[in-house]
């Protein structure tokens, strides 16, 4: 049953509701991802030296500039392993940002199937434990993982046709005036932004499809692109909503914390208190939000999957 994009977003929040679960997973994943890109940086940190990078970090001018190349220059093959190492750590950061998405949209899609079999109230949506978690996390890292990249080289790819557009303008037009440099370098910017948000969205897309349909990177993207060229007014409101709730929730806590900071500033204890429970909230709020999107995705693919099958 194909599904509109209001109903889509019930079934993302009965979804969310069944499995709320995923909220505390996706802040697990926050910290373990964070903690293991730390991790990475610190090969580089022995090699340079702590101390010497706080320094010239701290003072960051012409000559600091000049004292961090002299030493990496002095480090030589050193500082290439050591950035080899936090590239692997990095990797495998990736990897397992990759396997708690995998859990995720797979929990999310697991839920959804049943509750179109079982028929759609919160009850039906439940499917989270922690074994089916990580059953469904394993068997889609690597096809995730694939996807991923494959939409980190295409955007890779319209950065540099963008530029190679651009130089070659200013290039053509260098004898202009200044105004017409300028507009031509916002437009060139403009339309960056938004080829950036629309490759964006398809990747959103694309994770839902690959997560109920093919395991394939290049026939999850290509049947994701068809599935929003069909139904592409319902999915831009989808994008759109899930746009003006995350800065609904930005115009709340951001308010906040700044009236923590004007009224809690000369006690640290209580200030830093409070900042911690506002990037809390902020952290399980965008949670819930990402949870919501996701579910909301995941059942506009498999609506559009039953109607076509």
């Amino acid at each position: 049953m194909r599904l509109s994009a209001l109903d889509s977003i019930q079934h993302g929040l009965l979804n969310l509701r069944a499995n709320w679960q995923l909220v505390v997973v996706l802040f697990v994943q926050t910290l373990v991802v964070s903690a293991i890109s730390l991790v990475g940086l610190v090969p580089i940190v022995l090699v340079l030296g702590f101390a010497f990078l706080r320094g010239v970090m701290s003072t960051f001018d012409s000559s600091g500039e000049g004292q961090l190349r002299e030493r990496i220059l002095e480090a030589g093959i050193p500082l290439i392993l050591a950035f080899l190492a936090a590239g692997l750590i990095w990797t495998i950061a990736f990897v397992v940002y990759c396997y708690f998405q995998g859990g995720v949209l797979g929990t999310l899609a697991a839920g959804e199937r049943r509750a179109i079999s079982e028929g759609v109230r919160w009850q039906s949506y439940r499917e989270f434990s922690v074994n089916a978690f990580c059953k469904l996390a394993e068997g889609l890292t690597w096809p995730i993982f694939w996807l991923l990249n494959l939409f980190v080289l295409m955007g890779l790819a319209a950065l540099t046709a963008f530029g190679v557009v651009a130089a070659g303008l200013f290039v053509l037009l260098r004898e202009g005036s200044g105004a017409v440099q300028f507009v031509l370098g916002c437009s060139v910017f403009l339309v960056l932004v938004i080829a950036m948000i629309l490759l964006a969205a398809w990747m959103q897309l694309a994770l839902a499809e690959i997560v109920t349909g093919t395991r394939s990177a290049l026939a999850a993207a290509r049947r994701a692109l068809g599935i929003a060229g069909r139904r592409f007014p319902g999915v831009a409101l989808l994008f759109l909503l899930l746009f003006v709730a995350s800065i609904v929730l930005a115009i709340i806590l951001v308010p906040v914390s700044m009236v923590l900071e004007m009224a809690l500033r000369e006690r640290m204890m209580a200030y830093l208190t409070g900042q911690a429970l506002v990037t809390l909230a902020q952290w399980l709020s965008s949670g819930f939000l990402t949870v919501v999107g996701s579910a909301t995705l995941v059942a506009l693919v498999i609506g559009e999957h039953e109607a076509t099958a």
